[in-house]
């Protein structure tokens, strides 16, 4: 089980829902806290919340989806904390409407912040854990990393990237460059009542998953180096169903499942 101690722990999107959740977990185990959000007043709550538990940490506004300023950003953590020892890649947008009524600006947004926003910070943090043969890097992905679902092609395909990109930069890591002392973990979630997804309707025999229980149970595969965290049941059997039955088939598995159109009447009620 890891010890993360006195060991600096990095949130993007940290100031709010599951992202302060994360904030919360390590800093009860005595971490130290980085929080990156692009909403100030979130953040000064969030960091005013920490302080006052006796929590070391940090605050930045940030913006995954620019390099420039997601580089500008890390050389400042770096030298405020000395490095940073736990990445944990969770900011995140979605919208969900039919794909041609969705906007140029809306598509890109989405790719942006939830595909290169995970690029960007993972660039601009990895090479300190490679130095030091010791690290993690935490990617929160989902089950629309599995499975296109209707009405949010550009989040499926954020997420599928977010999947496969964690996946490359693993093997490139542990196999190529050998360095086994870097770990990954890639969270696979259903849909999560944070209100990112209010209205989406989740695949019958399962429900809205509550973030908390969400980032404890990640949590502590985290703890124990455990490489991919699905949940609910459904999304431990998604990849080994899709990967044994044709196309045809997954697609009346979906429909008896209910998940057809599961984002006909999403709404976004966060913040």
């Amino acid at each position: 089980m890891k010890d993360v101690r006195g060991k600096v722990a990095l949130v993007t999107g940290g100031a709010y829902g599951m992202g302060l959740l994360w904030c919360e977990r390590f800093a009860a185990d005595g971490a130290k806290i980085v929080i990156w959000d692009i909403s100030e007043a979130n953040l000064e709550r969030a960091m005013k919340d920490l302080e006052r538990r006796g929590v070391k940490v940090w605050g930045h506004i940030a913006d995954v989806s620019k390099p420039d300023v997601v580089r500008e950003k890390a050389a400042v953590v770096q030298r405020e904390t000395g490095g940073v020892d736990v990445l944990v890649n969770n900011a995140g947008i979605v919208h969900s409407g039919p794909f041609l009524e969705t906007s140029d600006a809306q598509l890109a947004a989405t790719i942006d912040v939830d595909l290169k926003g995970i690029m960007w910070c993972t660039k601009a943090f990895l090479p300190r854990m490679l130095e030091r043969n010791k690290g993690h890097i935490i990617n929160i992905a989902s089950l629309a990393g599995y499975v296109g679902v209707p009405r949010m092609p550009a989040y499926s395909a954020a997420k599928w990237g977010a999947i496969g990109l964690t996946e490359s930069i693993r093997l490139e890591v542990t196999k190529v460059l050998r360095k086994k002392g870097v770990k990954f973990t890639v969270v696979c979630p259903s849909f999560v009542d944070t209100g990112m997804f209010a209205g989406a309707k989740p695949p019958r025999l399962t429900r809205l998953l509550r973030p908390k229980d969400v980032v404890d149970v990640s949590y502590e595969a985290f703890k124990q180096d455990k490489y991919v965290v699905n949940m609910p049941w459904l999304t431990q059997v998604t990849p080994l169903l899709k990967g044994l039955l044709p196309y045809q088939a997954v697609d009346i598995v979906t429909d008896l499942f209910g998940a057809s159109d599961p984002m006909r009447e999403w709404r976004d009620e966060r913040r």
